[in-house]
């Protein structure tokens, strides 16, 4: 017979990702959010609430650390089969099977009404102790860290949710390789001083102290996106920032066409030698080496790992000043916070054969990605 728990009620119940206290029902937030249990059962379903105006929501479901599933989810009520076996009726028959399910999709800045809300599981099995990881690692990113670009052919170029994937991505990998837990917090089109068409009203340091403070006014604000997130709820002690694409994007010709069709100004240019200016690169320095600052008043014990590289440029001059601003500016603030345990480390970049859809970084690119990073963490901790 199966028995409804609320999330509450499952005391051995591990949950991932930015949240609020609120636990019944458990609203997931960001891309990699979700819960895991051990449990040893025949059934497992899962029944959760979704909504959304454009942008629909995406779940994932693991078993043992294999996809079982990747679905969309539909307005209202889901019920949701987990897993349905056929063991025998004796309990030492079932095997202990680890499960996790996570949000696919990335917080949604352009609909404020996409939720996703785990109302409660039924099993008519037993729960056990979810292991403690080997690290915790917190990402700051953007598009790529929220895995757009890593569902869908090459030739897809619509943005929508079923091109993102919080599986098949470098945050994904470098926790399972690691033997990590791991959050999540980035958006597409976001930098870290401005966005790709140069609003500097999104970049994700604004919004790092909130659950999920970027989502715009809609049904998902009714769950606590401005709320002052409890860092306390995970405590990372490793810290990658992949950003910095979207800032350098600010200056092609593409970005402006776009924040004229948006009614914007974006006042970022080249110069005449094709270089970013001046001040924009100090803009940029000082605006890297503050975000590190309150990054580090958060994580006070952590590594932190600045990444960059993944997507570059259309332009050999910029890709080479973003390399060299990023890495003087961890430098600089190093020196200056007198902090030993921040890093600059350059990403490889997405090459031919190795974009996915949205002319994005692709699996085999975020393989590569996690790869690198996997083994920069490892010198670091000098394992």
């Amino acid at each position: 017979m199966l028995r409804e728990y609320k999330i509450s009620e499952i005391e051995k119940l591990k949950i991932h990702g930015r949240r609020t206290a609120c636990l019944d029902p458990l609203t997931l937030f960001w891309n990699g959010s979700g819960i895991e249990m051990n449990v040893r059962a025949t059934v497992v379903k899962l029944r959760c609430y979704a909504d959304y105006s454009v942008f629909e929501p995406w779940i994932d479901v693991l078993v043992e650390g294999v996809r079982y599933q990747k679905r969309p989810l539909e307005k209202g009520i889901n019920e949701i089969t987990i897993w349905q076996g056929n063991a025998g009726p004796c309990e030492s028959d079932i095997p202990l099977r680890n499960i996790k399910i996570m949000r696919d999709t990335p917080a949604m800045a352009a609909d404020g009404d996409t939720l996703i809300r785990i109302e409660a599981v039924f099993t008519d099995g037993t729960f056990e102790i979810v292991d403690e990881p080997g690290h915790r690692i917190e990402f700051i990113g953007d598009s790529i860290t929220s895995g757009e670009g890593c569902m869908g052919p090459v030739s897809e170029q619509e943005w929508n949710s079923a091109c993102f994937d919080a599986f098949d991505n470098y945050t994904y990998m470098t926790s399972q390789k690691l033997g990590a837990d791991y959050e999540v917090f980035s958006q597409s089109g976001y930098g870290f001083v401005w966005s790709w068409n140069g609003n500097p009203k999104e970049n994700m340091p604004l919004f790092y102290d909130e659950v999920c403070g970027l989502v715009p006014d809609g049904k998902a604000c009714e769950l606590g996106t401005y709320e002052k997130y409890d860092f306390s709820l995970f405590k990372p002690d490793i810290v990658i920032i992949n950003l910095g694409t979207n800032d350098a994007g600010a200056y092609s010709v593409s970005s402006h066409e776009a924040a004229r069709s948006m009614g914007s100004d974006n006042i970022h240019y080249l110069n005449e030698k094709g270089e970013i200016p001046p001040e924009d690169v100090a803009a940029l320095k000082n605006g890297a080496k503050a975000f590190l600052k309150k990054v580090r008043e958060k994580r006070t014990g952590a590594i932190i790992i600045w990444a960059y590289g993944m997507l570059l440029q259309d332009s050999d001059i910029i890709n080479t000043q973003m390399t060299n601003l990023l890495s003087a500016a961890v430098a600089e603030y190093s020196k200056q916070e007198n902090d030993s345990k921040v890093y600059y480390h350059q990403l490889p970049p997405t090459l031919a054969g190795e974009f996915g859809s949205r002319s994005h970084p692709g699996h085999a690119a975020h393989k590569k990605a996690a790869e690198s990073l996997v083994k920069k963490i490892e010198a670091v901790l000098g394992v």
